[in-house]
């Protein structure tokens, strides 16, 4: 039998200086229409419901997010074969962004540049759970939990 020694912590992430964060719209270097609006809104609500940063406007924050998508991919990921039909089964949507943050308070980037990068898998029949609308969720999540990684460390 062993015994472990337990450790308790009241906050489990800190983010330093930064405790208030801007997130402008991100620029959209793809072409696909409009998705910088919805990719900018699920980051803020992933900032949110994560809650250890407050999302705010430009003037009241500590940082500024600042982010272009610069790739969004669906594309066709595995295929069947019926017969001689050859179709796609299963497609990839690819989505990444070039991200940086900047301290207002110190006058520079706490980080710069980083590609983030994140991938949903999903099918076109609509008895399968993965759904195009269930792999815009995987890739929102894990891009906010990228961002979140990148801002705050886990002590």
């Amino acid at each position: 039998m062993s015994a472990s020694c337990g450790f308790y912590r009241t906050t489990s992430r800190s983010a330093g200086d930064i405790k208030r964060i801007a997130v402008p719209y991100l620029k959209n270097d793809t072409p696909e229409p409009d998705v910088e609006i919805v990719i900018t809104q699920a980051i803020i609500d992933g900032i949110v419901r994560d809650n250890t940063l407050k999302v705010v406007s430009e003037d009241d924050s500590d940082g500024i997010l600042e982010a272009s998508i610069t790739e969004y991919r669906n594309l066709p990921y595995t295929f069947a074969q019926t017969g001689a039909d050859v179709q796609a089964e299963q497609y990839r949507l690819t989505v990444s962004i070039r991200a940086s943050l900047f301290d207002r308070g110190k006058n520079t980037y706490i980080w710069e540049n980083r590609v983030i990068k994140a991938t949903g898998d999903y099918y076109l029949e609509t008895t399968s759970e993965q759904t195009y609308e269930k792999a815009l969720e995987d890739v929102y999540r894990d891009l906010v939990e990228a961002i979140l990684s990148a801002t705050v460390q886990d002590w």
